[in-house]
């Protein structure tokens, strides 16, 4: 696998080729600026890369180097919005929020809107949002960063739980002793590609599994030296397996065979370092070639119901980490595309931005649609004044996420699904502005045509209207979409084209919303009512085509 920004610029990673088992942790070191991030990207599918391809990615949670705390939510809405799109159901996103936020020591801060967060507040939210619905591939992009003592070291207890339980994490932090004492496999990226490293620097050297037998009830001491990962069999609960290191072995040994009362050492073994492009058992794959077959992860056994994965630590009822909820996929796909449609939805109508489109639009609408006025005339003006106000709304839905903000959505759901529910949000504010502008126009006109003297239907002249309103804002959500990211980047590029494009739809002949709108005017000269089956049908189709082509560039020009 290799990535490059523009189709001339020097590579960043190249010749990447790596199999990431589940149960693993895997720190990648090196130098700044040597592309360390870009990797991260690549793992957590917010990014795609320039060659080659990784398959057999699990679900997936992503803890971006840069979190922004300006989103229009509080700490709790966020984190439900976000458990949502990985599949959770609302009570159960709201119970692993608390409970990730309690643990994190930031549950006073559950209520309070994020753009009054400290910076380490809004860490602690970006990382609970990852752990909340227990990947099983956690990147973390430096997230210790920003964190108080407490908080990162239960992020070190939470990694350690997540490993445990079978997942995947990769992980890049500033301090070289960050989980030295965990067993695990270390990459350094130098020369664009990763090469093997011996342990983590400072670490105490490389990996060795102890298994033990223990009594009732089975408790480990507590301090055991260098954090082991803890397994428990599924089967037997007295069956541990501790995965060390080999400077911190002795010391697991030690406390296991003086522990009151002691446990019984069945096995001790040391670990095999893979290195990049070895098969490891399933996992994600990293730098496939282009006719390799993706090969599904390897579902990791199941927790057992009667402990915790890490002893001493037991999960919250209701929250992702409990046993109830283990083996919870990314759930149905429609209700994750209704999760990110509600979440963008959120953000459009919690940051205010629709009150400038709104406002415009009832502005014309005022000017242009007068008490008396031939009903279909007016519906036709109400149509047509919608459409530039879909395209601005358009925009706004697709632009108005961080980019943090949209990596991290991207990692859950996918970049395509994250931009078409952008697109839905905007055509569903589009809809129910024009709906509300139809309903005050056939309140307030005359339903008669030109002449004042022949009965318009009013019936038919309302389902006209709406379907003229419908076409209008199909028609504008699909100029919005193709007016912006990630098709025109440059914002005064963006305007000059949406403002060209708005016009083309007005009056450029064979457009679905010209057409609509010509029927009910010449309607109104006639006094007939035609309804607008066909023009709605092309919008729908131009809709359609521009929300496929966005969403698709939005995966491969992330």
């Amino acid at each position: 696998m290799g990535r490059r920004y523009g189709l001339r610029g020097p590579w960043v990673l190249r010749g990447v080729d790596l199999d990431l088992a589940p149960r693993t942790l895997v720190r990648v070191v090196s130098a700044n600026g040597t592309g360390k991030s870009t990797l991260l990207r690549l793992l957590a599918g917010t990014e795609p890369p320039t060659e080659g391809r990784i398959t057999g990615r699990p679900r997936t949670a992503y803890v971006p180097e840069r979190f922004p705390a300006a989103l229009p939510f509080t700490a709790l809405g966020y984190l439900v919005h976000l458990g949502r799109v990985h599949g959770l159901t609302s009570a159960e996103a709201s119970a692993g929020a608390l409970h990730w936020l309690e643990r994190f020591g930031a549950a006073g801060h559950a209520r309070t809107p994020m753009a009054e967060l400290s910076k380490g507040t809004s860490q602690k939210v970006a990382v609970a949002q990852a752990l909340l619905a227990r990947p099983d591939l956690l990147v973390l992009d430096e997230a210790w960063t920003g964190l108080d003592a407490g908080a990162r070291g239960e992020l070190d207890r939470a990694v350690a739980e997540r490993v445990a339980e079978g997942a995947t994490v990769v992980f890049v932090d500033h301090d070289p002793r960050r989980l030295s004492g965990s067993a695990g496999l270390a990459y350094r990226l130098e020369g664009l590609t990763l090469t093997p490293a011996v342990s983590p620097p400072g670490g105490p050297g490389a990996g060795v599994r102890i298994e033990a037998r223990g009594e009732a009830p089975a408790l480990l001491p507590a301090g055991l030296p260098g954090t082991p990962v803890v397994d428990r069999d599924a089967v037997d609960p007295r069956l541990l397996r501790l995965t060390t290191t080999a400077a911190h072995s002795d010391g697991v040994l030690h406390a296991l065979l003086t522990a009151r009362p002691p446990w019984h050492i069945t096995g001790v073994r040391p670990l095999p370092v893979p290195v990049p492009g070895q098969a490891a058992g399933g996992g994600a794959r990293v730098g496939a070639a282009p006719d390799a077959v993706a090969t599904p992860p390897r579902v990791p056994p199941p927790s057992s119901p009667t402990a915790p994965a890490v002893p001493g630590r037991v999960p919250a009822p209701g929250s992702p980490s409990h046993p109830s909820s283990a083996g919870r996929g990314s759930g149905p796909p429609v209700r994750v595309t209704a999760a990110l449609t509600r979440y963008h939805a959120g953000l459009l109508v919690r940051s205010q931005r629709w009150l400038a489109p709104a406002l415009l639009y009832a502005a014309v609408l005022a000017v242009g649609v007068r008490p008396g006025q031939p009903v279909l005339d007016s519906l036709g003006y109400a149509a047509a004044a919608l459409l530039p106000a879909a395209a601005w709304l358009a925009r706004l839905c697709v632009t108005q996420e961080p980019h943090a903000a949209r990596t991290v959505v991207a990692s859950a759901a996918g970049p395509t699904r994250a931009h078409a529910a952008a697109l839905s949000a905007a055509l569903g504010s589009s809809l129910a502005l024009g709906a509300t502008a139809c309903v005050g126009t056939l309140l307030i006109s005359e339903p008669a045509g030109n002449d004042h003297t022949t009965l318009v239907p009013l019936l038919p002249a309302a389902l006209a209207g709406l379907l003229a309103v419908a076409c209008c804002a199909l028609t504008g959500t699909a100029v919005g979409a193709l007016c912006s990211r990630p098709v025109l980047r440059r914002r005064g590029w963006s305007l000059m084209v949406t403002l060209l494009g708005v016009l083309l739809a007005l009056v450029g002949k064979g457009s679905p919303a010209r057409e609509a709108v010509t029927w009910l005017v010449s309607g109104s000269a006639t006094g007939t009512v035609r309804v607008p089956l066909l023009p709605l049908g092309g919008a729908v189709a131009v809709v359609v085509a521009a929300g496929a082509l966005t969403s698709w560039l939005a995966r491969v020009r992330a």
